[in-house]
């Protein structure tokens, strides 16, 4: 089952098992990591996928604001091989790239 992420009204499936290991890597994030960047919307995201996950649901994960950039910040760290989701990198990239026009 794939887990479906909404970026600016787009659709970005994630392979179950990708998932998964993102929902970890959120965690473990949001647990070790606190206040580093991409954590505020960390555990809301993985929390998301796992309901997604344990519900058996296709309903879509709308990723803006601190979730787009916990993904973002998820997606970022290198992986030790070449399986990022690129779709949804670029996605929440832009939304990233927005998020510092903003503040500056």
């Amino acid at each position: 089952m794939d887990v479906v992420f909404e970026v600016a009204s787009e659709r970005y499936p994630l392979e179950e098992q990708a998932a998964t290991r993102m929902a970890e890597n959120l965690r473990v994030k949001a647990a070790h990591e606190p206040g580093a960047e991409g954590t505020a919307g960390a555990r809301a995201v993985a929390d998301a996928i796992e309901l997604r996950l344990i519900e058996d649901t296709a309903d879509p994960i709308s990723l803006g604001g601190d979730g787009a950039e916990a993904v973002f910040y998820a997606l970022n760290a290198p992986t030790g091989g070449s399986d990022r989701p690129w779709a949804l990198y670029d996605a929440v990239e832009r939304l990233h790239d927005e998020r510092l026009r903003q503040k500056s």
